[in-house]
Parts: structure tokens; C-alpha cells; sequence
């Protein structure tokens, strides 16, 4: 028997329709706000994985129903909270002892969650659930201290190291948290450092000029902020 004539189209094809927007216009809200922090995964991504949850748990609700009670339709759905495990498992980097992506990773599964309810019928959790996360999402990024990730700067130096104390002072002065690259060239007799550490410090553009004035043993300082 086909599902054509199990189901009521008239009745039911609309339904399925209002669901799939209804998910669509959820996924978009929450990639808004992921694509406004400038995360890896944004608008498109959002809106297209809360869609297709949306339709698997459709699929998984309806279309076996022609099979009787002998069909397990509910794998489906099962398989969507571990399909959307790998894809959010894309988004996660470990670069520089910081990790990256993380949060977007949850907020892919949690779409996917969200479609599945439309998918289900069940509109008003859907919709809690996609105002709860972006409330999350946005209150959490509030710059209040509690909630502030830990942020560290990263600091490329050239540097001569004409005396061993050098290498302490430039620890001192910025505050090294972590020392991820050090290479050191003979010049003349002379050692010449390349140095790439982290630190919590926030230096401004002054500060650095006037450590390099008045540690002449610094040649340049370049600034990248990593998160």
C-alpha cells in the first residue's frame, strides 16, 4: 500500500508545509546570531540542517505508516541526533591550545533538535526552544566578568638575546603565559630570537612602541588576538 492513500493530503500536506517554514524561520534566527559573531557556521548552515531535521522526523513519523506496526519509523529520528553529531564535530578546531567552535557545534545540534520538534508537530517547543537559545547564546556573551572566556594575546618578537637575562624580561614584560615558538639564529656573533608567545595582557599600540624604546635589545613586536 502506498502512503498516498494512508494519509489525508488535503488535510496533512499543508501541516507538513507550515512545519518545514516554521523550522526554516528558527534555523534562520539562530544563524543571525551565530553569523553576527562571525562563526563558522552561519545562516545557510542553520537554516538548512533545522529544515532537514524537520523533514527526517516527518519521514520518521509518516512514512511507514502504509507498513503497519511492524516498521521502527523512530530510527530516523535517531539517526539525525548521530549524523548531526559528526557535522557539528567539523566545526570544533584545536589550534594553539585554544578551542575553537565549540559553541556553534552545540548550536548545530540544537537546531537539529529544534527541526525535529516542528517535524513532530510541536510547535510551541520548538519555538520556546529557539528563544531559549538564543537568549543563551546572546546573554552569555554579555561582557560581564563572570561569563568571559579566558582571551589571550598573541605576541610575535625579534629580539636579541646579547644577555641571559633578556629572555626573563621579555617573560616580565608581557606576561608570557606560554612560550609557542622559539627559534634563535647567530648573527655576527650575536643571537638573534624569534619568539611567539601568549599572554593575557591587552597591549595598545603605544605600549609596544614604548617597550621597544626603551628595550633596545627588542627589535619588532606583531600583535594577533586569538579567542
Amino acid at each position: 500500500m502506498d502512503n498516498l492513500y494512508v494519509l489525508d493530503w488535503n488535510a496533512e500536506v499543508w501541516r507538513f508545509v507550515v512545519r518545514l517554514l516554521a523550522a526554516a524561520v528558527c534555523g534562520f534566527a539562530i544563524g543571525i546570531e551565530r553569523k553576527s559573531r562571525s562563526k563558522e557556521a552561519g545562516i545557510r548552515t542553520h537554516t538548512i540542517v533545522c529544515v532537514a531535521s524537520c523533514l527526517m522526523m516527518i519521514l520518521s513519523k509518516y512514512a511507514f505508516l502504509d507498513l503497519g506496526d511492524n516498521v521502527d519509523g523512530g530510527r530516523i529520528a535517531a539517526q539525525v541526533v548521530t549524523g548531526i553529531g559528526f557535522l557539528g564535530a567539523g566545526m570544533i578546531v584545536y589550534r594553539r591550545d585554544l578551542l575553537h567552535g565549540l559553541t556553534t557545534a552545540a548550536g548545530i545540534w540544537a537546531t537539529a533538535a529544534i527541526g525535529m520538534a516542528f517535524g513532530a508537530g510541536m510547535y510551541v517547543v520548538g519555538v520556546c526552544a529557539t528563544t531559549l537559545i538564543l537568549l543563551i547564546l546572546t546573554f552569555l556573551h554579555l561582557p560581564l566578568r563572570a561569563f568571559k572566556e579566558r582571551t589571550y594575546n598573541i605576541l610575535k618578537l625579534r629580539a636579541y638575546l646579547t644577555d641571559d637575562g633578556n629572555l626573563q624580561k621579555i617573560h616580565d614584560l608581557f606576561g608570557v603565559e606560554k612560550m609557542l615558538k622559539f627559534n634563535v639564529t647567530s648573527v655576527d656573533d650575536t643571537r638573534l630570537a624569534q619568539i611567539e608567545i601568549t599572554t593575557r595582557k591587552n597591549f595598545t599600540p603605544e605600549e609596544l612602541c614604548q617597550i621597544i624604546t626603551e628595550n633596545s635589545f627588542i627589535l619588532n613586536v606583531e600583535k594577533n588576538e586569538e579567542y
